[in-house]
C-alpha cells in the first residue's frame, strides 16, 4: 500500500476526521467515531486510544474498534505489557505515531516469536501497527494505536509520515477537551459551594437507617468492597466495624451527646477512607433537619483522593473569625504547627499562637486537633477529585 492510497486523509474525508476530532472534547462519543474514520482513511484493521497512568505501565481506560470485547480485556489486564514495542515507545519522543516496522528494534521475524503474538495478536491477526503517545500531563498518558492485518502490508514511511500530520490535530483536541473537562469540574465544585453539601456524607439514626445521603457519599460506599446500603441502611461487612459504627451511633445520638469517634474504611487499591462520625446537633446541617423528631449522627467521609480546599470567607462568616484568623484556623487543619503557619505568613509565632486562641474561643474547641475536626467537616471545608479523561462516556 502506497502513500496515495490514503485517500482518507485527504479532501473532504480528511475534513470529515477533522469534524469528529474537534467535536470530541464537548462530546467524548465522538471519539470512537473518530477510530472508525481512522481505520477506513488508512486502510487499517483495527485501532485503540488508551488511557494510562503517567508512566505508561497501566490502563485508566480504553476504546477501541474491530476487537473482540474479551480479547481487548486480556489486552488490557495483561498483554499491553509484553508488546514488544511497549519498551521501546516509553523512551520516544511523544507527539507521534511510529511505524512497528520501521522504527523499533525488534524485527518482524522477531514479533512472530514473541508471547504477544502468539498468545494475543494472531488471534486477531494483526501483523503491523502504528503507536504512540498523542496526550500525557502530570496525570495521565494517552495513547493512539492502528493497526493491519498480514495481507494489509506495513505502514511504510511516507504513510506514517501522513497519519502523523494528523496526529498534532488528535493532541489539540485531548487538550480542548481537558480544559473542557477542568471548566465543567470548577463548575460543579462552583455549584457545590452553594450547598451545604460540600464534603460526602451521610445521616443516620441510632439503628443505622440512613435518612438523607450525598451522592458523593453514595459513590464512595458503591466503591468500598466491606460496605453497603441496603433497605436504607449502612451495613459494614467487618463484624468488628459495624459493632463499632452502631456503638458510636447510640453514643453520639444520647441526650448528652457523647464525642464521636473514626473508622477506616479500606478501598480495593489498598487506600482508606476515614469515616468521621459525630452528632448533628450543633452542626450547621441540623437546621436543614430540624423537623426530624430523631436524633441523628451525621458521617463525614475523607476521600484520600479529593483535594481540599479551606473558604476563608466562609470560615469568617461560620465563626466570626478575622481574616487573619481564619488563615491560622485553615493552616492548623491542614496540618501545620503554630511555627509553619507563623513561616507561611512572615508572622511571630506568638502573633499566631495569639491569634488561634482566638480562634479556639470563637470556634468552641480547645485543642489544634479539635479545631481541624471542626474545620474540616464545616461548610467551609471543599472537597473534590480532579476528573480523569474520558473518550466514551461508557468508558
Amino acid at each position: 500500500m502506497t502513500a496515495s492510497a490514503l485517500k482518507g486523509l485527504q479532501g473532504k474525508a480528511h475534513e470529515s476526521l477533522l469534524d469528529t476530532l474537534y467535536d470530541a472534547p464537548c462530546n467524548p462519543d465522538a471519539w470512537p467515531r473518530f477510530l472508525d474514520q481512522l481505520i477506513e482513511a488508512t486502510g487499517s484493521r483495527s485501532a485503540r486510544m488508551l488511557v494510562m497512568d503517567r508512566t505508561a505501565e497501566s490502563v485508566k481506560s480504553s476504546i477501541k474498534r474491530n476487537i473482540d470485547d474479551t480479547d481487548h480485556q486480556a489486552y488490557v489486564s495483561h498483554f499491553v505489557n509484553t508488546c514488544p514495542w511497549r519498551p521501546e515507545l516509553k523512551r520516544k519522543a511523544p507527539g507521534q505515531l511510529y511505524s512497528s516496522y520501521l522504527d523499533f528494534s525488534c524485527r518482524q521475524k522477531q514479533f512472530y516469536q514473541t508471547e504477544f503474538f502468539n498468545d494475543w495478536a494472531s488471534r486477531q491477526d494483526i501483523h503491523h501497527g502504528v503507536c504512540g503517545t498523542v496526550w500525557q500531563d502530570e496525570h495521565q498518558t494517552v495513547q493512539l494505536l492502528i493497526q493491519r492485518a498480514r495481507g494489509q502490508g506495513h505502514y511504510q514511511r511516507d504513510e506514517t509520515d501522513q497519519i502523523n500530520e494528523l496526529v498534532m490535530h488528535v493532541r489539540r483536541a485531548l487538550r480542548l477537551q481537558t480544559q473542557v473537562n477542568a471548566l465543567d469540574h470548577t463548575r460543579m465544585a462552583l455549584e457545590q459551594t452553594l450547598e451545604i453539601q460540600a464534603q460526602p456524607f451521610a445521616l443516620l439514626t441510632q439503628a443505622g437507617t440512613v435518612i438523607h445521603i450525598s451522592s458523593e457519599a453514595a459513590g464512595l460506599i458503591a466503591e468500598l468492597p466491606m460496605a453497603n446500603i441496603s433497605d436504607n441502611r449502612l451495613t459494614l461487612l467487618d463484624p468488628r466495624q459495624q459493632g463499632e459504627l452502631m456503638r458510636l451511633l447510640r453514643d453520639i445520638t444520647r441526650p448528652d451527646n457523647g464525642p464521636g469517634g473514626l473508622i477506616t474504611l479500606a478501598l480495593p487499591n489498598d487506600q482508606r477512607i476515614r469515616c468521621l462520625v459525630s452528632p448533628l446537633r450543633g452542626n450547621p446541617l441540623s437546621q436543614h433537619y430540624s423537623d426530624t423528631r430523631q436524633p441523628l449522627a451525621i458521617l463525614y467521609f475523607q476521600d484520600p483522593r479529593t483535594e481540599v480546599y479551606v473558604d476563608l470567607e466562609c470560615l469568617m462568616q461560620l465563626y466570626g473569625l478575622s481574616e487573619a484568623e481564619s488563615r491560622v484556623a485553615a493552616g492548623i487543619s491542614r496540618g501545620l504547627g503554630p511555627q509553619q503557619v507563623a513561616d507561611t505568613y512572615q508572622l511571630s509565632v506568638h502573633t499566631v499562637r495569639t491569634q488561634l486562641k482566638s480562634v479556639f474561643n470563637k470556634t468552641g474547641t480547645t485543642r489544634q486537633s479539635e479545631l481541624a475536626k471542626e474545620i474540616l467537616t464545616s461548610p467551609a471545608a471543599r472537597h473534590w477529585r480532579s476528573p480523569e479523561l474520558l473518550l466514551s462516556r461508557s468508558a
